[in-house]
């Protein structure tokens, strides 16, 4: 029913909007400028995109669910795969919005699924732009602990309460939109996040950004010779 409820609200939105522009397009009876032509065409390619996340999203969360989520753990170069998510968000970022990246010097590489550990960041620097509505920065930095790479991506946004930290790593939870400004999701990011980062043998956590706003850290162990032997035995298991 969480299921059914979530998804269904979340893809009438896009889907709406979709019609909305097609329908605007073929009509015989109005003559569209050019301009206008553009931003509906803009419109129905953006909302697409919109929709092909939330089904990507629930693929994913399924397959996490059912075991049958294939991960190809091997020796990732992180500050190269954040350099490389942070340019792409930068590309399409909200007015108001600035994004910053700090790596620290001589990284060692992470044991990790690339293409999965690249899904965790773009969904946590997304999640962050998303939840400034008002704009601000989003810094994303790099550091080097004991035994693992930390990544920190901040925000001052709208935050989150202490008691709702823990919980918006559930599925399908979220804020009370009054508290997001309605700022909507399927509530499976999250989820994603921590389901992944959990089977690189790392942990995500969320805490405070002083005043305002919030911090997620991602921690995964650095790569040793023994990484791509303890995936496969992983896989067998």
């Amino acid at each position: 029913s969480d299921f059914v409820a979530t998804v269904s609200h979340e893809l009438r939105t896009p889907l709406a909007a979709i019609y909305g522009a097609a329908v605007t397009i073929r009509r015989v009876d109005l003559t569209l400028s050019q301009e206008m032509h553009d931003r509906l065409l803009g419109v129905i390619a953006e909302e697409s995109d919109r929709l092909a996340q939330i089904v990507n999203d629930v693929l994913l969360a399924s397959h996490l669910d059912s075991g049958q989520l294939q991960l190809n753990i091997g020796t990732v170069d992180a500050a190269r795969l954040t350099e490389g998510v942070v340019e792409a968000a930068r590309a399409h970022l909200p007015e108001g919005i600035t994004l910053t990246f700090d790596a620290a010097a001589q990284l060692p590489p992470v044991a990790a699924d690339e293409q999965q550990l690249r899904q965790v960041l773009v969904n946590l620097v997304e999640n962050a732009v998303k939840y400034s509505p008002d704009g601000g920065p989003v810094d994303v930095r790099l550091t080097k602990r004991p035994d693992h790479v930390q990544w920190a991506v901040s925000d001052e946004g709208l935050g989150i309460p202490a008691g709702e930290r823990r919980r918006v790593f559930e599925k399908f939870y979220r804020l009370d939109p009054n508290m997001t400004h309605g700022v909507g999701g399927t509530g499976l990011g999250l989820y994603i996040c921590r389901e992944l980062v959990r089977r690189f043998d790392g942990r995500i956590w969320v805490e405070s950004n002083g005043a305002q706003g919030s911090t997620f850290f991602v921690e995964i162990p650095i790569a040793t010779h023994g990484t791509r032997r303890r995936a496969r035995e992983k896989q067998a298991a």
